[in-house]
Parts: structure tokens; C-alpha cells; sequence
């Protein structure tokens, strides 16, 4: 196996979007333009393989995410467990997310790489709602929606060791707020969304760590990650009875604290020719609960995601590569399908 080709199977499937580029090992080719190593982990949005030195890459990106969900909501207080006063909805939720995204990478050295990404989303919610007790069977359907810049990202990359395997890279990225806030759209008297946000409205922190081993032909590799939300202070309107008992609108203040997450993925790729690769993993994501002004409340939900991906490399040239992956959730927690296009070109 060539010098070159082994270093495509030592980068094939390192956990994040970078492309890779590596120089030959011959010194004939010194003074050429590096190429680009064919790699399956321009599939994967995970952090992990370096851009060299001087080198700058820009990433455009498309994803589709289907989700849906079944749920039954009282508007309204109990009195007793068997006896509720109010409306009892069922509502069949059809959730519908596109986001187009451009990504920068630069190579300050071999081994540190810097990354920013900003994304633009679309966002479409289909409900069908029915109320079970109120003699009424017909199912009214609503749709809303929401576009406008996500929250802008910022990382850096450091490969740890650049001899011998495994190889384990290490990560530190920075979510913003720059996207609408769940807190900044409207609701209607239900609390129900009248237009859909496009961030999560708390800054994060993300550490990461991955590994590469690579078993001709073949690579494995894993990654484990923590995403710690920054709680932060938002203000919400709630509505209370009056003195006069007509309902009066009040501004309270809370404490929000989301839940972190843990995130852990591993999968191998492996490299059919020098243009095509392709890709199987297995990701799993826990989401603890959150809190509000320090307090955990009675339904709060310990959220399980687990998906199962598949990717597909193919190097148009030795400066552009094409990457398509899908990915199918496993748990009730997890979107149902999300399809993704990636195409990475590098400018030197």
C-alpha cells in the first residue's frame, strides 16, 4: 500500500466535517499543490481530522431532518386524578428542518486547526390537533414556521499524537446565541409557538476527544464528547387572575439551566478506491434534565437518542469532494431521518 494511501486510511473516519489534505511523501513533489486524502470523515459532522498548515478549506453544507411525535396535553388543572377540567388535546406533529451551512477551517500549524461555522435554518411544524372532549372527531390542522441565521460556531482542533496509533485528537468548540431564542418568538393562550425559533437561546461549551486506529483496510474510530449549556436569566410573560378577576399579563424572571449533554459515537470506514469511501456508525446522545431557578421539575425527562449512520465519499477532484450521509433514529427521542450534502473544496 502507498505511502499516500495509508494516510487516506489513517484520516478515513476521524469524527468531525473536515476535509483532510496531506503531502506525498516523495520529494519530487515538494513544490506541487497537496492533495487532498479521500476520506469518510468529511461525512460526519464530529470533530476530529486537522487541516496542515496554511491550508484553508470551505465547507458548503445542506441537511433535511424528518421528526415526528404523537402527544396528549391538558389545557386546563385537575382536581382530582380522574377528574380534569379543562380540554384534553391529542396532537400529531409532523417537524420539518432545513439548514444550509458554511463552514471555514484553517490550519495554524499541522497539528491546530481552527473552525467557524454559520448556519442559516428553516424550520416547519405540521400539527394536527384534536380536542377528545369536546364531542368534536374533526382534526384541525395548523402549520408553523420559522426562518433565519442558527447559532454561529466556533472550535479548535488539536491532533495529540502524530506517529504511531491510535491517533486521538482533541477538541473545544463554542456554540453562540445567535440564532432566534425559544424565549424571543411569539405564543398564543395556549403557549403554543406562532413562529418557530432557529437556536436554542443558551450559549454551550463543547469538549471532545476522538481516536482513529486504523486496520488495513479499514478504519475504526470513536469519539466521546459533553455539551455544557450555559444557564442564563429570560423573561417570560405569564398570564395571572386580576384583582378584578379579568386576567393581567406579568413579566417573570427565570433562572433556566438546560440539560447537558453526553455524547458518544463509534463506527469504521473504509476505503474502496482512491475516490470512493464509504461509512457505518453508531452514535448515542444522553440529554440530562433541566432545571429552572436551580430546581428540577416533576416532569422533567432524561431524554435517550440513538442513530445509526451511513455515508458516502466521493472525490470529484483532488481540491472538491462530494459527501452524502443519512442517518435513521433508533429511540422515540431521536429525529426520524435526516440526509445530509457536504461539499468541502479546498482553496490552498
Amino acid at each position: 500500500m502507498s505511502i499516500f494511501n495509508n494516510k487516506s486510511l489513517i484520516a478515513l473516519l476521524a469524527l468531525i466535517t473536515s476535509p483532510v489534505i496531506a503531502e506525498e511523501s516523495s520529494s519530487s513533489h515538494e513544490t506541487e499543490k497537496p492533495k487532498r486524502v479521500q476520506t469518510v470523515s468529511d461525512i460526519f459532522e464530529q470533530p476530529g481530522v486537522l487541516t496542515p498548515k496554511g491550508s484553508f478549506i470551505l465547507d458548503t453544507s445542506f441537511s433535511y431532518t424528518q421528526n415526528s411525535s404523537n402527544s396528549v396535553s391538558v389545557v386546563g388543572y385537575t382536581i382530582l386524578p380522574s377528574l380534569i377540567v379543562g380540554l384534553i388535546r391529542a396532537s400529531d406533529i409532523d417537524r420539518t428542518t432545513l439548514t444550509l451551512g458554511l463552514t471555514g477551517r484553517y490550519g495554524i500549524t499541522n497539528r491546530l486547526e481552527v473552525e467557524a461555522r454559520i448556519p442559516w435554518v428553516y424550520r416547519s411544524d405540521s400539527i394536527s390537533e384534536r380536542e377528545l372532549n369536546s364531542g368534536s372527531n374533526e382534526a384541525k390542522l395548523r402549520t408553523v414556521d420559522g426562518s433565519d441565521i442558527g447559532d454561529i460556531e466556533a472550535a479548535f482542533k488539536y491532533q495529540i499524537n502524530m506517529k504511531e496509533p491510535p491517533y486521538w485528537i482533541g477538541s473545544l468548540r463554542f456554540k453562540t446565541t445567535t440564532g432566534k431564542s425559544p424565549y424571543d418568538v411569539p405564543v398564543n393562550d395556549l403557549n403554543d409557538f406562532e413562529e418557530l425559533p432557529t437556536g436554542s437561546g443558551f450559549p454551550s461549551i463543547e469538549p471532545g476527544i476522538s481516536m482513529i486506529m486504523p486496520i488495513d483496510p479499514a478504519v475504526i474510530f470513536m469519539n466521546f464528547s459533553y455539551i455544557w449549556n450555559i444557564k442564563d436569566d429570560v423573561e417570560v410573560d405569564i398570564t395571572i387572575p386580576g384583582e378584578d378577576g379579568e386576567p393581567e399579563q406579568q413579566l417573570v424572571v427565570n433562572t433556566i439551566d438546560l440539560g447537558d449533554t453526553i455524547g458518544f459515537s463509534a463506527g469504521m470506514g473504509f476505503a474502496v478506491n482512491p475516490k470512493f469511501s464509504f461509512s457505518l456508525g453508531l452514535s448515542h446522545k444522553t440529554i440530562l434534565k433541566s432545571k429552572i431557578n436551580g430546581s428540577t421539575a416533576d416532569d422533567a425527562k432524561l431524554l435517550q437518542l440513538d442513530s445509526l449512520s451511513f455515508g458516502a465519499n466521493y472525490a470529484v477532484d483532488r481540491d472538491t469532494t462530494i459527501n452524502i450521509g443519512a442517518t435513521a433514529g433508533l429511540t422515540a427521542d431521536a429525529p426520524d431521518f435526516q440526509l445530509s450534502v457536504r461539499i468541502p473544496y479546498t482553496l490552498k
